[in-house]
Order: structure tokens, then sequence, then C-alpha cells
């Protein structure tokens, strides 16, 4: 049986970037179609219809990092049987849920037409098929979570590009042209959400032949040793959600469905870049786990800082792309009713910065399960979101959103995980502050200063679009090879070698 394979940390890496690849270009091709085939409304609607669906994800209750976690810790073949039992145990578990909340949304909607309040007819079948279809299957990615577990992210991975994203996207493009609309769809979504769990299901029976999530598995010691790590994840997902999914519900209510594409379609590209960032981070989580259960705290640092590293330099690499060609990209994708203006654009690329800040603490907390503190914090930060993003989205429209979420931002855990990472990996604050006022700040600055004088010299007007984007990351990357060389040699031997 093969539970760890050569270069595990490169193949999951290269697998789950290729996965955020087809995930980005997947919205390049189908934000032009959307606007084509559906009208604005429709695709607002469709948008608000995605980002209550992803509120559903919340009944994982964190159940599904807490059965990566366990498996984490201990990755051998003579634990086959400990493996079905804590898997079994989290799928029921949250089967249990994923059922009661489906039964609590029925009674609801049926309150709701008793007396009389209507809900959009384009809204209402697309949205029932994605939830119902959403809670009775969502339980099945506890597969692809023992695969995380297993250090095997790779074949996780493969599953999901195979089954998940290319499926949707030809299944998308197929429904558009053909004119099916919002039922097609959510039907498309809800579909694919549950093949990549078939798949991983597919590997486990290949690799792990005696492994079984079933009824007789199911150990209830293991069941209430999970509510309590859960019951802090469940808090930290609840508060993300709202951070990443209120807003556009928020503008969908203020200023209407109509709205909901100037804000949604940028900040989709933040996201990817965001989400890809994050890929670094979340692929060293198992290793992680293990370091940290041996109290390897010295590999924790160093694990710690090239994190850093590499996530504040891509993500501020990509801002200045955005910042010298956002504009052009943005019309050229969706048109110019989409792009709200440079002053959204700046606002979400400095959201973009700081968000990436997280990724590397947020890794470390949940892989440690030292976020309970982060749990009630996020939920505090969440709460601020809130109130501010309706304030000023009332005040100001969609400035006023984003303007929201960056004030609740950096007024929580912006700092504060950090200030909790340093001291889970015993790390002295000002050792810490020096590392990245030397590797990170440094650079920065001298990355601003160039970046400064080729715009205000306009040395990249007299190109065509597509030599002055080469040009402009040529110098990029060349100033990183000067001044990070070593922090790039450190980033490479992490990203190929566990």
């Amino acid at each position: 049986m093969i539970f760890k394979t050569n270069k595990a940390a490169s193949k999951a890496n290269l697998t789950s970037i290729i996965e955020r690849v087809i995930s980005g270009l997947t919205p390049i091709i189908l934000v032009p179609l959307y606007i084509k085939y559906l009208t604005i409304e429709e695709y607002g609607i469709w948008l608000i219809i995605l980002s209550l669906t992803s509120l559903i994800y919340l009944t994982n209750f964190g159940i599904l990092q807490v059965v990566t976690n366990a498996i984490a810790k201990d990755i051998s073949e003579d634990n086959v049987d400990y493996y079905s039992k804590v898997a079994s145990s989290g799928f029921f578990l949250f089967l249990k849920i994923t059922l009661s909340v489906l039964f609590f949304i029925t009674i609801v909607f049926f309150i709701t037409q008793a007396i009389s309040i209507t809900i959009s007819e384009q809204m209402i079948i697309p949205l029932g098929i994605t939830i119902v279809s959403m809670l009775l299957l969502f339980p099945f990615h506890t597969y692809r979570n023992v695969l995380r577990g297993l250090d095997l992210i790779h074949l996780e991975q493969i599953s999901l590009i195979i089954f998940g994203n290319i499926t949707r996207f030809i299944a998308i493009i197929l429904s558009l042209i053909s004119g099916f609309k919002l039922i097609a769809l959510a039907t498309i979504i809800a579909v694919t959400s549950f093949l990549p769990s078939l798949g991983a299901k597919i590997f486990l029976k290949k690799i792990l032949p005696t492994f079984s999530i079933s009824i007789k598995n199911v150990d209830k010691t293991y069941t209430r040793s999970m509510i309590k790590p859960s019951g802090h994840f469940f808090l930290l997902m609840m508060a993300s959600s709202f951070l990443f999914g209120i807003n556009t519900l928020v503008i969908g209510s203020i200023m209407g469905p109509a709205a909901v594409p100037s804000y949604a379609v940028p900040m989709q590209i933040m996201v990817l870049i965001l989400f890809t960032l994050g890929i670094f981070s979340t692929n060293k989580m198992p290793n992680i786990t293990g370091k940290y259960k041996q109290e390897k705290f010295e590999d924790l640092k160093s694990i710690y800082n090239i994190l850093i590293f590499l996530t504040f330099m891509i993500a501020l690499w990509a801002s200045i792309n955005l910042i010298f060609f956002g504009e052009i990209i943005i019309i050229m994708w969706a048109g110019e009713t989409i792009f709200y203006g440079n002053d959204l654009l700046y606002l979400m690329i400095l959201w973009l910065l700081m968000y990436s800040c997280n990724w590397p603490s947020d890794a470390i907390l949940n892989a440690t399960e030292n976020h309970a503190q982060y749990s009630y914090v996020t939920l505090i930060q969440a709460i601020l979101n809130i109130t501010l993003t309706i304030i000023l989205t009332y005040k100001y429209g969609v400035i006023g959103t984003i303007s929201g979420t960056i004030i609740s931002h950096l007024l929580t855990n912006f700092w504060f995980v950090i200030f909790k990472v340093l001291k889970v990996i015993d790390y002295k604050a000002r050792d810490f502050f020096l590392f990245v006022s030397k590797n990170i700040l440094l650079p920065t600055i001298i990355l601003i200063v160039v970046m400064f004088l080729i715009s205000y010299l306009q040395l990249l007007l007299s190109f065509p679009l597509y030599l002055q984007i080469l040009f402009l990351n040529l110098v990029v990357f060349l100033i990183l090879c000067l001044v990070s060389s070593k922090n790039l040699m450190k980033v490479y031997n992490a990203i190929t070698n566990n």
C-alpha cells in the first residue's frame, strides 16, 4: 500500500496550480457567455444564487478539517481501520447535520408560502435545486478530505479537475449555447459538485482496499471527540462565509441584481488570485500537523517564513499587473458596462494584499487546531463587516461595500492571526519582524519605486499591450532575483519537497 509518494509536495502544488489555472480560465470564457446569453438581471440573480448556496458549506461544521487533521497526525498502513472509523464517524455526523438543515429549510419555505412571502420565480427553482442537492451530497466530500489527510493531495486535485472543473466548464458552455438558463446551470453545479467525491472514492479503493465509510464503522468516541474542534471550525467557516459571500447579497438587496456584476466580476479576479495563493499554504497543512505533533518549532518557523514571503510576493506581483493593466483587462473581458472605475479596482487590490498575508497563518492555526480564538475574532470581523458594509453601501454604493470589508479586516484578523501564530510556534515577535523588514518590506519598496518610475516616465506606452505586459513582468522577475535570490531558492525547495 502506498501512502506517501515521491515529491508529494511538488505533485500537490502542481495539480493544485493546474486546478487554479483551469478555474481562472473558466470565468475568462464564461463571463462573456453569461452576459451574452443571460440578461444582466438574470446574471445578477445567478450570482446571488451562488452566494446564497455558498452558505451551505457552513453545514460542514469543520468536520472535514477535523477528519483531515486526525489522519494527517499519523500516516501509516497499519492505521486503515482507524481511518475508516474516523471518516465514517465524520461522514454520518455530517449527514445528520445536512439532513436536519434540509428539514429546517423545507419548514421555513412552507411557512413563507403560507404567509404569502413571495420569492422571484426566476430564483426559486434553481435555488431549490442547488440547496437540496448540495445538502444531500455534501457529506461525500469526506472521501476527498481523507486523501488530503494522507498527503495524497494530488489525487484529490485530479478528481476535482477531471470530474469537477472540466466537466462543469463544458456542460455550462453547452447549456448556454443551447438556450438553457438558470435551472440547467443549477443542475450542472449540483452534479459537478458531487462527482469529484466519487472520483476520490475510486482512488481510495485502489490505494486502501479495506478502507470504507459505512454505518458499521461509526465510533461514538470519535464522533464525540470531533464536536469540540468542529465547533470552532464551524465558527471560523461561518464567519468566513459572511466575509466572502455577504457583499454580493448586500449589493443585490440594496442596489438591485443589476448592480451586482460590476462588483462581482472584478472581485472574481481577486478571489481567484487569493485562493491560488492559498494553494501553497493549504497543501502544507498535513506536513505542518506532523511537525507540530513532533514539536519541531524551528521547522515550523521556517515554513511560516517561506509561506509569508511566497504569498505576499505573488500577491504584490499580481497587484502590479492589475494596477497597470486591470482596467484594460476587465473592459476587454466583460465590457465597459461592468467596469465600475479604478477607485473600486484599487480598493480591491488593497483587499487582495491584506488577505494574502492571512493564508500562512490560517494554515498553521487550522493544521495545529489552535483555531479557537481565531474563530472568535473572525466572527467579530464578520459581524463588523456586515454592519459596515450595509451602512457604507447605502451611502457610497459598491465603493462602500469593499471599504467596509477592508476596515473590518484591518481592525481584527489582519494583525490577530500573526500574533496568535507567533505564540503557537514559539516565534519571537522581534525575530519575525526583522525577517519581514529585510525579506519582504525591502524588496516591496524597491519594486514600488521602480514601478513608479516606469509609470511616471511612461516607458511602456510606446509598445503594444502584450509587450507592455511582458516587459513589466520581466522587470519584476529580475528585481526579485536580484534582491531575494535566497528566499526564492527556499521557496523552490519548499514547493518541491515536504
